[in-house]
């Protein structure tokens, strides 16, 4: 399909397909997740509005904990959406899987704190003139939390999400007519007013959460399972199942639930911000009382160990490609402080490094040269001068006394020096020009021999000028240690839609998303989309103590 190959189907809904894919692109492979719209719907206009709408939206949120879309396209009649592959499960999958091994409280609680933070990020996204947009997820459900292997948390599908003034149930034509009932969404986690088709707002969405939350304790749904109609009829009065009493349940986290699932929009969370921070409360207190693994790290082990040997690696396909070879999109460790996801580095960009250089070989040991009958003066006149005839025949003691003597006899134009000619690599010991002349090499002899000084009337002492070291040519005694060099960082470059890009310079073009070391300070990156013709240019700081990652948006 275009530049994607599906390998596999992974779902299938009413208006499309998910498939795991791969892009092949300089001998990279890339996996991914495409999820296409089902043929039969392709020539539907209205699911095609709710496709490009979910095209839109999903592609302006960028967050650690939200599944990113990164293009959107149509290839012959098939249109599509290309997003991350997390690598992992989905927390519904994984729940129903553990039966009674269920999620320790804590890790359960920061499960949910990180839905808050991707649920706030949506909640208070806004346009570009400022105004608030108003999203409303309207389908958070274990289903779509999905778990990686390293212990992220990602929300994903905002396919039937609300904008302000369209946040309404069953009374958007579109939305409702689409979801083949009367109301859109999943019944089994709807709060009342979005089951009654009422207008709906950021806190349908934390009561959505608040059933996640409880499913996550308790391993099992607080709203009896059955067809849709009687799961939607209960969802409209709230009803839910009685807390097992068979699993203990810390008061603290009930509470959180209790009031996220308030049946009264009012008695609610004023917001998911409200909601992380009593959540964060627990996590805080439960963490002091009881020292163990990070969260993340028990999420990871509980995954793991839930699903054993069934880790979801991408099919080796023809064998060309070896496992050295491959590069995900889950990789989202770029300075942000976010948890890494052990993606490895593109071929292309490690071999783009090339090896270090070798080190220069050591320079002869020389005296120093000493100088006891220069004033400073004539020592800042002459220094050029006295520093090529030393380098050149090595001579200590008395070049010095005879320098100005020599510089008379022969005159500097007799000697071209470049201070920056180090082309041999001897670092730093220095060449004659060429254009010495040939009766050079005799005066340069006799300057070897002793001279005596000859007589100078005394001089009042005047004060000295600052003195400026030779540079850069300096013996090996005395020699300056090099700069150290700049730290080098990994830098994640994406661009939304995809893109080709260069990096200062550089030639070489790459395609997002892809990873590159570069060294600590500014870069310039030029990002080009020839399907769409669209271009930027971007600058960025790579700090020296951290990864970064930086997607730049194509308009």
């Amino acid at each position: 399909m275009g530049r994607y190959e599906l390998v596999r189907p992974i779902a299938r809904g009413g208006m499309a397909e998910v498939y795991l894919a791969r892009r092949r692109a300089a001998g990279v492979e890339k996996w991914l997740v495409v999820k296409r719209i089902r043929a039969e719907r392709a020539s539907d206009a209205r699911f095609l509005e709710m496709f490009v709408r979910e095209a839109r939206l999903s592609m302006s949120l960028v967050h650690q904990n939200i599944v990113p879309v990164f293009d959107f396209g149509r290839s012959d009649d098939q249109v599509f959406l290309a997003m991350e592959r997390v690598e992992g499960k989905d927390l519904g999958a994984s729940v129903a899987r553990a039966g009674a091994a269920r999620l320790p409280p804590l890790v359960a609680a920061w499960l949910a704190a990180e839905c808050c933070q991707a649920l706030d990020y949506a909640h208070q996204r806004k346009s570009p003139d400022g105004a608030a947009l108003g999203i409303v997820h309207r389908d958070v459900t274990p289903r779509n939390v999905l778990l990686s292997w390293s212990g992220e948390v990602k929300l994903t599908d905002f396919g039937i999400a609300s904008l302000g003034a369209d946040a309404v149930g069953a009374t958007s034509a579109t939305a409702a007519s689409v979801a083949g009932g009367n109301a859109a969404g999943t019944p089994a986690y709807m709060a009342p007013e979005q089951a009654a088709g009422e207008r709906v707002d950021h806190r349908a969405d934390l009561y959505a959460l608040g059933l996640v939350l409880r499913e996550a304790l308790t391993g099992d749904r607080a709203r009896a399972r059955g067809e849709r109609e009687a799961t939607l009829a209960l969802a409209k009065t709230g009803a839910l199942l009685p807390w097992p009493d068979d699993i203990a349940v810390p008061a603290a986290l009930r509470a959180i639930v209790e009031r996220a699932t308030a049946v009264s929009p009012d008695a609610r969370f004023a917001d998911a911000r409200a909601m992380l921070a009593e959540l964060d409360a627990v996590i805080v207190a439960e963490r002091a009382a009881k020292r163990g693994d990070a969260p993340a790290r028990q999420l990871a082990d509980w995954l793991k160990a839930t699903w054993a040997g069934e880790a979801d690696e991408p099919a080796p396909g023809d064998g060309a490609v070896e496992v050295g070879d491959l590069m995900s999109f889950v990789d989202d460790d770029a300075g942000l402080g976010v948890i890494g996801t052990g993606t490895e580095r593109s071929m292309a960009s490690t071999a783009a490094e090339g090896p270090a250089p070798s080190p220069p070989p050591p320079a002869a040991k020389q005296k120093p040269p000493q100088s006891p009958e220069l004033s400073p003066a004539a020592l800042a006149r002459s220094k050029r001068g006295v520093a090529a005839i030393v380098i050149a025949v090595g001579v200590i003691g008395v070049v010095a006394i005879a320098a100005r003597e020599y510089l008379e006899r022969i005159g500097e134009d007799r000697l071209a020096f470049s201070p920056d000619d180090d082309s041999d690599g001897d670092d730093g010991d220095g060449q004659l020009a060429a254009t010495a002349q040939a009766s050079s090499r005799d005066d340069v002899q006799r300057a070897a021999a002793p001279v005596e000084p000859p007589a100078v009337a005394p001089v009042p002492p005047v004060p000295p000028p600052p003195v400026q070291p030779l540079q850069p040519h300096t013996t090996a005694a005395n020699a300056t240690p090099p700069a150290a060099p700049k730290p080098q960082r990994h830098v994640t470059i994406n661009s939304q839609p995809w893109s080709n890009f260069t990096v200062d310079a550089d030639p070489a073009v790459h395609q997002t998303i892809e990873t590159l070391t570069l060294p600590a300070g500014p870069h310039t990156i030029h990002f080009s989309n020839p399907e769409l013709h669209l271009q930027a240019t971007a600058t960025i700081d790579v700090p020296p103590d951290r990864d970064i990652r930086f997607v730049q948006p194509l308009k």
